[in-house]
């Protein structure tokens, strides 16, 4: 019976917390570049995936098997929301990355802490709007300067928003509910 029941110990236990670490900083970086770049770069993604993998490969192989089903299936139907023009193929990319260190339930907690992080991106986005136009930022003022110029410009423009933060909030906040495992 001791081979069913799945007793973590004080190893696996640290990995879990070092993998946890891991994944938040990997979905801070994808935040920033997502925030930057409009573009989520790929060892972002795959380093989420393996990192993810992993964590739930020390809970076991079952674990394994429904993390990467989960994964699977909101790849598909994110695929069919991006052959829509509804989702960039960085942001799919990363929900399955996360998906895939995450449970069922983790995940669930993932779309809806990106659904609701979305809408409250949308919302600044549109009142941001409204705010009057930046003056052109001078050579050797600070990156954080330079990135709301940039940013001020987009919304002017009605350009995309960076959905990658709010995907990286929905990610946070699934690892950090406790339905991660």
């Amino acid at each position: 019976m001791a081979n069913i029941v799945y007793l973590p110990t004080d190893a696996s236990v640290a990995f879990q917390i070092v993998a946890m670490a891991a994944m938040l900083l990997l979905l801070l970086a994808a935040a920033c570049f997502d925030l930057a770049y409009r573009t989520i770069p790929d060892w972002v993604c795959g380093a989420l995936a393996a990192v993810g993998l992993a964590s739930r490969v020390a809970v076991g192989l079952g674990a394994v098997a429904i993390s990467a089903a989960t994964a699977a299936a909101v790849f598909a139907a994110l695929a069919f929301a991006h052959a829509r023009g509804v989702l960039g193929g960085g942001d799919i990319k990363l929900l399955s990355a996360i998906s895939l260190g995450l449970s069922a339930l983790g995940t669930y907690h993932l779309l809806m802490g990106t659904s609701l992080a979305g809408g409250f991106i949308a919302v600044l986005y549109l009142a941001l709007r409204w705010l009057p136009r930046p003056q052109a930022c001078p050579p050797g003022r600070s990156h954080l300067r330079r990135l709301w110029i940039v940013e001020r410009w987009r919304w002017g423009r009605k350009n995309c928003l960076p959905y990658g933060v709010a995907i990286a909030a929905g990610g946070v906040w699934a690892l950090l509910s406790g339905a991660r495992m």
